[in-house]
């Protein structure tokens, strides 16, 4: 993997260039901004056996296998360069690290390389961290050489990192300054909308809109620094060796302790899908998230998949406010090798301008825990809809909610679908018109021909299309009425003694042209029809 300059900036350096050997077509070649590093791999080879953390290695073991790279800075003006690898070797192979200042442009497999840096002496197998500044003075390019010794004792060297000195971007995005800003992702944010901001200057309205579009929040970010809305990452399908600081700066903006590292193997990874996994020792190793910026009125959520080695601690995810103290907000309580989702609610956080999170370890000893598909996201109310609509769990009458959920569960729980919408008309008093289901208050009476199936007494209506389902599947035609006025007379005994006689006409006869119980049609009005009903059924 490499990194294009500037993915990570501060006011002392910034990184151009990394690469963990991930492949056998490593290690790349990077021109960007008018700086650019090259490789001579002068009979150095790509290994997959590895003694550091984890992948694939840039081997030499011979002699004559001294690799060499040049970097060129061109106009930019860098003053140093930094460097930083791990190695790792059985035996000693005295090898020894060298530089050579220049202008070149183009990279020498033979190119001197006077003074040398340090040896790399380190035996027995240990994967061992180091780093060097090279000053570059008034001259533009540095050719450094892995000078192998006389031997042929294998040296392997892997996460091998450049950051450049004195030339990075010129301001961050919340400063006003020169076109653009040292957060790329930012930058083209702003820019989609406000090209001036990239072409002419950034000036004051463009540090502005970078709230203002939603694409950070430059409100107590301090320093200049930028907080972002949200921010997502699965690290990847291809192994990478290095810190996730350097593979993953988008998301992470600082790392402790040792790594952490990407892994392909165990609990959320496996060949194919990288998961973030711990280092050992202490302090313990974290990884801290950029600072978020979130909406009054929303919901912080953080998603993440994680596993742990049973009977170990941690991992436990911390969180700060303001570069406040870290206080713990989620700590590991399953074990195994399975990959466990979580999600973390943060209501509290809701308007704050400037919040982190902290991926740890919590031990100082392997845990085999991974962690992956890390979202953090603001999660945003969702209007309350009618309980006649399909939508998000609940509906705006508190009352048919709350029955509805009393009947079923899922409506409050998942969502409010067109059962929950039956539901809540049949049982909750919803009266959502033209419901076309048995017993719905709107879907009419059964004794009238309409062009919708069903209609509003649920017991006559199931009984008929129990017999005729084409009267709840299409329309409730005059043969649906038929059946009613077949099926469905006894419901005209209003006096419960088992009949339809003088006795139930009566009472009809007391409620004529009133509301009743002799309103079988449900018109809202005692007539006629009603009438018709119950001689239809008339026992005596």
């Amino acid at each position: 993997m490499f990194c294009a300059w500037p993915s990570i900036a501060s006011a002392q350096s910034c990184a151009f260039y990394a690469t963990g050997f991930n492949s056998f077509s490593d290690p790349p070649n990077l021109a960007s901004a008018g700086v650019s590093l090259q490789w001579c791999l002068n009979g150095a080879s790509i290994t997959a056996s590895n003694w550091c953390p984890a992948g694939y290695a840039l081997k030499f073991d011979a002699s004559n296998e001294d690799p060499v790279l040049l970097l060129s800075t061109g106009s930019n003006a860098c003053s140093a360069i930094q460097v930083s690898f791990k190695y790792a070797q059985f035996a000693a192979s005295g090898s020894v690290l060298r530089y050579g200042l220049s202008d070149a442009v183009s990279v020498s497999c033979s190119a001197p390389t006077p003074v040398a840096l340090a040896s790399l002496s380190v035996t027995g197998g240990v994967c061992t961290p180091v780093s060097f500044t090279i000053p570059l003075g008034a001259n533009t390019s540095v050719h450094i050489r892995f000078d192998h010794g006389a031997n042929a004792n294998a040296i392997l060297l892997d996460d091998f990192e450049v950051r450049l000195v004195g030339c990075c971007a010129a301001h961050a995005c919340c400063v006003a300054g020169s076109p653009g800003c040292d957060e790329p992702v930012i930058a083209k944010c702003v820019c989609a909308s406000d090209p001036y901001c990239c072409i002419t200057e950034w000036d004051a309205q463009c540090v502005s809109e970078v709230d203002a579009f939603g694409c950070g929040s430059c409100q107590g970010g301090g320093g200049g620094g930028v907080c972002i809305p949200s921010a997502a990452t699965n690290f990847g399908n291809l192994f990478s060796g290095g810190s996730v600081c350097v593979l993953e700066p988008e998301f992470f903006e600082a790392c402790e302790g040792l790594g952490p590292y990407l892994t392909s193997s165990f609990g959320c990874a496996a060949a194919g899908d990288m998961a973030m996994t711990f280092g050992a020792g202490f302090p313990y190793s974290a990884a801290v998230s950029r600072c978020f910026a979130f909406s009054v009125g929303a919901t912080p959520s953080l998603r993440f998949s994680y596993s742990k080695s049973a009977g170990t601690l941690g991992p436990r995810v911390d969180a700060s406010i303001a570069d406040g103290a870290w206080g713990a907000i989620w700590q590991a309580t399953s074990s195994g090798a399975s990959c466990t989702p979580v999600q973390i609610l943060l209501p509290a956080f809701a308007g704050e301008s400037m919040v982190r999170f902290r991926f740890v370890s919590a031990s100082s000893v392997s845990s085999g825990a991974t962690i992956d598909d890390i979202e953090v996201l603001a999660l945003t109310p969702t209007p309350p809809h009618p309980c006649c609509e399909v939508g998000a769990p609940t509906c705006v009458d508190a009352a048919v909610s709350a029955c509805t959920c009393a009947i079923d569960a899922y409506c409050c729980a998942e969502e409010w679908d067109e059962v929950c919408v039956a539901e809540a008309t049949i049982f909750c008093d919803a009266l959502c018109p033209g419901l076309p289901v048995c017993g719905s208050p709107t879907a009419g009476s059964c004794f009238i021909v309409r062009a919708a199936p069903a209609c509003a007494d649920a017991d006559c209506c199931v009984a008929v299309c129990t017999l005729d389902a084409y009267c709840c599947d299409s329309t409730w035609d005059a043969l649906c009425v038929q059946e009613a006025h077949a099926g469905c007379a006894p419901q005209a005994d209003l006096d419960g003694d088992g009949l339809v006689g003088s006795p139930d006409l009566a009472i009809l006869l007391s409620q004529w042209g009133g509301v009743g119980s002799a309103d079988f049609d449900q018109s809202g009005t005692v007539d006629g029809l009603d009438l018709a009903a119950m001689l239809q059924g008339w026992s005596l």
